[in-house]
């Protein structure tokens, strides 16, 4: 069955407003952008090298991780994104097979893995949004835990150098 089509100067004059929102894709590059699967920039043993050097670096400068260090985030991204879905890749096929009339109608859309699960959303409100999958959530656990014991060492040994000099000197050093 055809539906018949309704122009927007007709929708207009009944009242109903056709708010045409364009569906581009998402930005893929820069730190802000969605993650989508990627080729390692290093092998493994190089990111555990990469990793521990920016947690020293960080330790250095009296930060630990965060959103507002851009070299730290840049990293985590480049490792996560190898266990990342081809979102760039399903989102093209996605608005590929979407007629280009309905575009600018829909409310939501939800792109999904050949697993089924969810790997990203949209909606003309809040536009594209990335759903971690398990793979991506492993791999920044991973991330977070070489960063996080580099990080204490580098504290602790700071410490014991501390108090090394303070006995070294004369001085008595207690600690509680």
């Amino acid at each position: 069955m055809r539906f018949p089509t309704i122009s927007s100067d007709a929708l207009k004059l009944l009242g109903v407003e056709s708010k045409l929102t364009p569906i581009s894709m998402p930005s893929f590059s820069g730190i802000n952008a969605m993650p989508t699967k990627s080729a390692p920039a290093m092998s493994e043993e190089k990111y555990k090298e990469a990793i521990i050097a920016q947690a020293k670096k960080d330790f250095e400068t009296d930060k630990f991780g965060g959103h507002k260090n851009s070299s730290y985030r840049t990293l985590k991204k480049s490792f996560v994104s190898v266990a990342s879905p081809d979102r760039k890749g399903s989102i093209a096929q996605m608005l590929r097979q979407l007629p280009f009339m309905q575009r600018g109608n829909v409310s939501y859309l939800e792109v999904k893995d050949a697993r089924g699960n969810i790997t990203s959303t949209y909606s003309p409100h809040n536009g594209w949004h990335a759903i971690g999958t398990r793979e991506e959530h492993l791999r920044e656990s991973e991330f977070n835990a070489i960063y996080t014991e580099a990080w204490r060492s580098f504290k602790a040994a700071s410490q014991n150098n501390q108090s090394h000099i303070s006995t070294s000197s004369g001085s008595i050093d207690v600690s509680v």
